[in-house]
């Protein structure tokens, strides 16, 4: 979505002056200190009644292109739908950072899991918002630093380790002087989530109908523009 990619241009650049212009009123903190990563477990025991299932594949540079919706007492739950994923957590896949299997959940659907292939981060920073650490770890630089320590790995795919995000440098504001640039960000976040929201609704609409029509189970024959 063109007015989507319009908008994280312009948080970025945001980000990126705040940054420059602002040096003293943050520090580097690495990510381990002011964000916990994977914070909740689901254990089957628990029963869930049905499970909204991310897997690492089916989220790209933010954008869900599906949600798989199980029953856990008629179907199979994936043994990966383990990462408990609560308002505005970040997942971030593990394997293969450069496909950018990434996203921040704005409003994730009730009952839902991330598989073990992602690193879910939530800040525990009260100073520090979930979007400006999404923003740090999706940068292309950091992305190819991530792709090439994943190179390296044992693992049958090139992988990285929750603990190597860990040690990503965030820059952390010091006080509430910055609170203005962080609602800006959590505003400019909102108005993307709410744009995807849109758009899937749209597709979900178009999907529904369009065969209707080829069919001509749906008649507009008689509607005039």
């Amino acid at each position: 979505m063109h007015i989507n990619d319009n908008l994280y241009v312009q948080v970025r650049t945001l980000t990126k002056q705040w940054i420059t212009e602002n040096s003293s009123d943050y520090e580097l903190l690495p990510l381990a200190k002011i964000a916990s990563i994977n914070p909740d477990t689901y254990s089957p025991k628990e029963e869930w009644e049905y499970v909204n299932y991310l897997d690492t594949s089916n989220i790209t540079d933010g954008c869900i292109a599906e949600i798989q919706h199980i029953t856990p007492s008629t179907e199979k739950l994936p043994s990966r739908a383990r990462r408990k994923i609560a308002p505005n957590d970040i997942v971030f896949s593990t394997v293969r950072p450069n496909q950018r299997h990434f996203g921040i959940l704005n409003a994730p659907m009730p009952n839902m899991l991330g598989s073990t292939g992602f690193a879910v981060i939530r800040s525990n920073n009260p100073l520090v918002s979930n979007e400006l650490i999404y923003l740090c770890l999706t940068e292309n630089e950091f992305i190819e630093k991530m792709q090439q320590l994943a190179e390296q790995s044992t693992s049958t795919f090139p992988s990285i380790k929750p603990s190597d995000l860990g040690v990503c440098e965030i820059p952390c504001p010091k006080d509430n002087a910055s609170k203005n640039f962080t609602e800006m960000l959590k505003s400019m976040f909102a108005l993307i989530a709410e744009n995807q929201r849109e758009n899937i609704s749209l597709a979900t609409m178009r999907d529904t109908l369009l065969p209707k029509l080829m069919s001509g189970e749906l008649d507009v024959s008689d509607i005039y523009l």
